[in-house]
């Protein structure tokens, strides 16, 4: 039950895209009033705040558990953290900026303690403590007819448009970095593993991605704009419970 509810977790990423306008990039657009084309920082949010202006709930089901997600001062920084108690929900961040004129995506994290008995290559414990997650729109005359039925299912139930494409960046219990695991529903959305083991739990690690190649390097072809920036701790399908933390998130021009 729970996992046709989660959608395979590509309901998780279907269920609030579109709605993007384009305005200032970063970092002018920091602390402005309306919808964004940069990412909303988390340390320039008060304590106590579900999340900086211009992020929204992720509601997968409403017959899903919502993790608690909240501004803190940890570790003398301001981030979210993020406590899921058999639950998957997340924050997501609507934009419209083109990836090629900002093709890196930057993030940190912070995990306690993996999920003992999570596994994202299989179908029936596939949480994560952490995810990063970026949406992107596309030609949707390409899909197949699958993704094509997928996607009317989707607006169907959400009233909005699907993402063309969407990679996830996870931390994973064993697989290696650079592992590619495919959604079980769709070939539009894949999981790309950037952490692995419990060999760095408790450290605030930094990532930097080339969006721009991983979306080549995983699709096959040239990305279309980005759509919406998530991240989701998420514990249902284990029926456990997870704590994590996380920096701020950035689109920028140069490595």
């Amino acid at each position: 039950m729970r996992r046709a509810l989660k959608l395979g977790l590509c309901g998780a990423i279907l269920i609030h895209a579109g709605c993007a306008q384009m305005v200032t990039p970063w970092p002018e657009a920091a602390g402005a009033a309306g919808p964004y084309a940069s990412v909303q920082p988390f340390s320039l949010t008060s304590p106590g705040e579900t999340a900086p202006v211009g992020w929204e709930p992720w509601i997968l089901s409403r017959f899903l558990a919502r993790t608690h997600y909240q501004i803190v001062e940890h570790d003398g920084e301001r981030v979210l953290a993020a406590k899921a108690n058999v639950s998957a929900s997340g924050l997501l961040q609507p934009l419209a900026v083109s990836i090629a004129d900002y093709p890196y995506l930057s993030w940190r994290w912070k995990v306690p303690e993996l999920i003992a008995d999570a596994d994202n290559a299989s179908r029936i414990s596939d949480d994560s403590p952490v995810r990063v997650i970026i949406a992107f729109d596309g030609d949707r005359s390409k899909l197949d007819f699958e993704d094509q039925s997928l996607a009317e299912t989707v607006k169907l139930f959400s009233g909005r448009e699907m993402p063309y494409a969407t990679i996830q960046y996870i931390w994973e219990n064993r697989l290696p970095p650079e592992t590619v695991l495919d959604n079980a529903r769709t070939s539009r959305s894949k999981m790309l593993v950037v952490e692995s083991g419990p060999q760095q739990l408790g450290k605030w690690l930094y990532f930097k991605r080339n969006v721009k190649a991983d979306y080549e390097r995983l699709f096959g072809e040239s990305p279309g704009p980005v759509i919406f920036v998530g991240i989701m701790t998420d514990s249902n399908a284990t029926q456990s419970r997870a704590l994590a933390y996380y920096g701020d998130i950035r689109l920028s021009r140069e490595e």
